[in-house]
């Protein structure tokens, strides 16, 4: 689907304060400190970084040390961030409602990162 980055952007930041909001309160915190930031597409290097098979698709990609894996003397650690692809998650769907489901998904997923969740554990939940 053709969708200007205005629009995406706008829909980006409403899922992620959908997402957010049905947090319970301790995990809202630790989520509001990740940054979202958007590119049109992964680089190259990002593409060969998480080895994708022939046929798949990042969406998006999370950069950060997970919260179960910092310690208490981390203070300096640069802020997490969510990276979303634009090309990618507007060619995801034929309708905005579509694009608007797998931004949703693709924030689901990073986020679980976030809170130190595998690429094996999404996939045992249906996330992968």
């Amino acid at each position: 689907m053709r969708m200007s980055r205005e629009r995406f952007e706008e829909l980006v930041v409403q899922e992620e304060q959908a997402l957010i909001a049905r947090m319970p309160r301790g995990l809202k915190e630790d989520a509001q400190d990740l940054l979202i930031e958007i590119a049109d597409r992964p680089s190259a290097d990002e593409l060969k970084e998480f080895d994708l098979e022939p046929g798949e698709t990042l969406y998006g990609a999370y950069l950060g040390v997970p919260l179960v894996e910092r310690r208490a003397d981390d203070v300096l650690l640069a802020p997490s961030r969510i990276w979303l692809f634009h090309e990618p998650l507007t060619s995801s769907g034929r309708t905005e409602i579509e694009v608007r489901r797998q931004i949703r998904r693709t924030l689901v997923h990073e986020v679980a990162h976030h809170f130190g969740m595998s690429e094996q554990e999404l996939e045992q939940r249906g996330q992968g």
